[in-house]
């Protein structure tokens, strides 16, 4: 396979198939604490999962960590200028975070990453012949491939692997069902937890949002939302009393409006209101003086194309380029920046330090070098960086 077609599948898997890992963008939950990441999202897919699969295509002349503790307020300040120069390399600024691994596996298959279980593994599928044939695990330090679990459904490939708790978990369409299944990370036979009604809308499958959080699979549908869980011990699935309407953000915090900009009229406030599934507390934005809608929120910060703050509108400071997309881990975004001299870069930002990291050039005039394709799951970018190289950015380790 080349590596065109390599990226034309990568690109149809995240576009028709998981969820934003899904085909619409917005923000999906990750369990916190007990899941590999912070926010679940689906940012520009179409099917089935919350681990994002989102192919971004860079065009130049265009373009979790657990929620933070209280802070003290901090009086709100008028935007700081956008840089006019580009961030550093992204390996000088996170040196930690990003890894350059194999493309391919063992036998030649494609190696697809969705999620790192540790700073050194991360976990992903592997295609023969274009056949999704299983699970498999890459050690960074050894630079060593490891088969996990066997998997025989193509359905599956529309629906990236989320961890937590010990365990990966996907979601697969059968007939009108959305089928929830897991595996030890250690290895194991997979096994079916739960068995729903799958939520169509004018006979399209949108997918669902999936986590792991406290021994559960818990998920909401793109459309429709509502907050659910299962045990990954296998039993019936329940909705949480309270969450219809909500959209899972951070376990435990589900959100409403969502944040749909495939819509007529999408939300200019998505995430105005968090609601604690277990305990019922609840959390409304407050925007800073001046300003009434945005792009995005999570349970810590929110931002629009030009600036961040915090929840509660204190914080506000500019952004050192134009911010394309949701939050990611409830504190990245992608930026588009462009530099005095004209050249353009997409980048990666962390609101909460204020630390940028140039991903690649992006073309600016004609004869330029095109950009890679940029994928994002939740805690998670990669793109190509050469004949049977790929780059990893861990955003949990980023974040820390």
């Amino acid at each position: 396979m080349t590596e065109i077609e390599d990226r034309l599948r990568d690109a149809l898997a995240a576009k028709a198939g998981s969820v934003r890992d899904d085909g619409r963008p917005r923000a999906l939950p990750v369990a916190r604490g007990t899941s590999s990441g912070a926010r679940w999202w689906a940012p520009i897919a179409v099917a089935a999962a919350i681990v994002t699969v989102v192919a971004a295509t860079v065009v130049g002349t265009r373009t979790v960590t657990p929620p933070s503790p209280a802070v003290p307020a901090v009086p709100t300040v008028r935007p700081t200028p956008r840089a006019g120069s580009l961030a550093p390399p992204i390996r000088q600024v996170w040196p930690g975070a990003v890894h350059e691994i194999p493309a391919k596996g063992p036998g030649g298959r494609v190696f697809t990453p969705d999620v790192f279980v540790t700073d050194r593994v991360v976990v992903g599928r592997g295609l023969t012949r274009n056949r999704l044939d299983g699970i498999w695990s890459y050690d960074i330090g050894r630079r060593r491939f490891t088969r996990i679990a066997p998997l025989k459904n193509p359905n599956v490939m529309n629906a990236p692997l989320v961890f937590g708790d010990g365990h990966l978990a996907w979601s697969t369409l059968r007939g009108r069902l959305t089928e929830i299944w897991a595996v030890p990370v250690t290895g194991g036979v997979p096994r079916r937890i739960a068995s729903v009604t799958a939520v169509l809308v004018d006979n399209t499958y949108s997918g669902i949002g999936l986590a792991i959080a406290d021994g559960m699979a818990v998920w909401s549908p793109l459309d429709g939302g509502g907050a659910h869980r299962a045990p990954l011990t296998g039993g019936k699935a329940s909705l949480v009393d309270g969450t219809r309407g909500f959209h899972l953000v951070d376990w435990p915090w589900a959100g409403r409006p969502e944040r749909d900009m495939m819509a007529e009229r999408p939300s200019v406030r998505p995430m105005e209101f968090l609601k604690n599934v277990l305990t019922g507390e609840t959390r409304d934005a407050a925007p800073p003086a001046g300003l009434t809608s945005w792009s995005d929120c999570g349970v810590t910060w929110c931002l629009n194309g030009a600036e961040a703050w915090r929840r509660d509108g204190t914080d506000r400071h500019g952004l050192p380029g134009t911010a394309r997309g949701t939050l990611y881990s409830g504190r990245f975004v992608l930026l588009h920046q462009r530099g005095r001299d004209g050249r353009g870069a997409s980048s990666l930002h962390d609101v909460a330090t204020g630390r940028t990291g140039l991903l690649f050039p992006v073309p600016t005039r004609q004869g330029d070098k095109p950009a890679p394709t940029l994928y994002v799951h939740e805690g998670m970018f990669r793109f190509r960086s050469g004949p049977g190289r790929q780059v990893l950015v861990n955003l949990n380790a980023a974040g820390r």
